[in-house]
């Protein structure tokens, strides 16, 4: 298989709203550099955690700019999940497939 590239994809940025969770650690890393912006477009999220907007278009409000569709508006300052995360780990896989990317795989029977 070919190696993923990020900007070329964009799967992990599409996702219900309040899933992508915010860290305390990016709550104060953004107050303490001053990033109103980014602290003033935050929703609830799951786990009782603040979580980044999603757009209308069903990818956090940060995707995307004029130059690369797939790119972070705020990269340098993303949070930790996004810092985080892994491209071609199996949840990269997997939301590669919720999108139509590539083809979902078979689950594993249990029991």
């Amino acid at each position: 298989m070919s190696e993923l590239n990020c900007l070329e994809c964009g799967a992990c940025c599409f996702q219900r709203p309040g899933t992508i969770l915010i860290s305390e650690s990016d709550l104060l890393r953004w107050k303490r550099t001053e990033r109103h912006d980014i602290l003033a477009q935050l929703d609830e999220g799951h786990f009782s955690q603040l979580a980044f907007r999603m757009g209308p278009h069903g990818a956090c409000i940060h995707h995307g700019t004029d130059a690369e569709p797939h790119a972070c508006r705020i990269y340098e300052a993303r949070g930790d999940v996004c810092r985080e995360f892994e491209a071609g780990s199996p949840q990269c896989h997997e939301f590669r497939a919720d999108r139509g990317l590539e083809p979902r795989k078979p689950r594993a029977r249990r029991g």
